[in-house]
């Protein structure tokens, strides 16, 4: 009777944390498992936490908006996804939603989703990764609509930089007070890394990230022909996915065959094992959110090249762990034989770029800025009597 009678009441008082617990719907593109850059942040901080215990003030479910389908089946197979976040809301009692978008079909969706949660009277928070070009303006196809409604109704907007401050104020009208800067952050993986690096061979100059024109694969081969003419002693890997035979033809074409490689997509464990060999980090993007890859590179203690497209000029600092490159190809061989030519000058800024890391960009400063975002919120929002019978 005794045994019978502590089970309940453990029971009960598990209930009763469960009712305080803020109750949280993160959507993400195709939950925290997925390969894409917004998914493997969430599935970073969920593993962190699962290490930590769980959090006493938020339950954490997880939602995937579009699934494992792309492109236009995507749309096709959507309204089965409404019918399944309707039926997670329902179950769980959810009383905040925070949706990670991006732009292009992505904000449909999410706009979707956010316009229902606010029809069953949760509150929403949105986190934006993503960038909104002059032509998207210029264009204001149906998505930037969708877009900026789901700010319009959001309860609050993170966005990842410093920079974006300014852009959702002016450019979308968003009031400052809805705003707030949350850096992403990843689990450290380079505590062990020599830094600065003690190799004596060929220095590695790294590219990690879709081999397009978006991230400037193009630009980089160019700037590397040139480097080639001013300085030896450096190879470089270009990691992931994208139209690999292209830029190898290209590759062959500038005569680089003997100092660049590609390796096609590799998995997070392999991109970090070469972030920890790399001497320089470089991204030539046109256009950019937060790049992983820099904060991948910081965190292995690698000198950080990259354009100023979105945030990345606040994890490659100028002058202090990296240089900020013009979108042209003599300026970026320029920035990498300066570079490579100034042995002290490397080793500095290698140091730096694991010290911003530290300062700036762990998982577990992403994850505490993000729990205390949530519990900001005034109240929990209360949902009507039919939704509560009919959970």
């Amino acid at each position: 009777m005794r045994a019978w009678h502590m089970e309940a009441t453990d029971r009960m008082a598990a209930t009763v944390r469960g009712i305080d617990r803020l109750k949280v719907l993160c959507v993400t593109p195709t939950g925290p498992d997925g390969k894409g850059g917004i998914d493997r942040l969430y599935y970073y901080m969920r593993q962190h936490m699962l290490e930590a215990g769980s959090s006493r003030d938020l339950d954490v479910h997880y939602f995937a908006a579009r699934g494992a389908m792309e492109g236009w089946r995507s749309f096709v197979t959507f309204p089965f996804r409404i019918l399944a976040f309707v039926w997670v809301m329902l179950w769980y009692r959810i009383d905040v939603v925070h949706i990670n978008h991006s732009t292009h079909g992505s904000a449909i969706r999410k706009w979707a989703l956010g316009s229902l949660a606010k029809l069953m009277r949760r509150k929403v928070t949105t986190h934006f990764h993503g960038m909104i070009t002059p032509e998207d303006f210029a264009a204001s196809p149906l998505w930037l609509k969708a877009f900026r409604s789901l700010c319009a109704q959001s309860d609050r907007i993170v966005v990842l930089g410093d920079v974006f401050i300014t852009y959702f104020r002016e450019k979308l009208g968003i009031d400052q007070e809805k705003l707030i800067v949350i850096p992403n952050g990843i689990p450290d993986f380079g505590m062990d890394c020599a830094i600065p690096r003690q190799s004596t061979g060929d220095k590695l100059i790294l590219f990690a990230g879709e081999v397009g024109p978006r991230k400037g694969a193009g630009l980089l081969l160019e700037a590397l022909a040139i480097l080639r003419q001013k300085t030896p002693g450096w190879r470089c890997v270009m990691a992931g996915n994208g139209d690999i035979r292209e830029y190898t033809a290209m590759m062959t074409m500038l005569g680089l065959k003997d100092r660049v490689s590609f390796t096609g997509w590799v998995s997070s464990d392999a991109v970090h094992e070469l972030m920890r060999q790399a001497d320089i980090v470089v991204l030539p993007s046109r256009v950019e959110a937060l790049p992983l890859s820099l904060i991948e590179g910081a965190c292995a203690g690698a000198a950080l090249v990259a354009s100023d497209a979105g945030a990345s000029a606040e994890v490659a600092r100028e002058g202090r762990n990296g240089r900020i490159i013009p979108l042209e190809s003599e300026g970026i061989a320029d920035a990498l034989a300066a570079l490579l030519s100034r042995p002290g000058e490397l080793a500095r800024m290698q140091t730096e770029s694991r010290q911003l890391y530290l300062e700036r960009f762990r998982i577990e400063q992403f994850e505490t800025q993000w729990h205390d975002m949530l519990l900001s919120l005034d109240e929990k929002p209360v949902p009507s009597a039919a939704m509560v019978t009919a959970s």
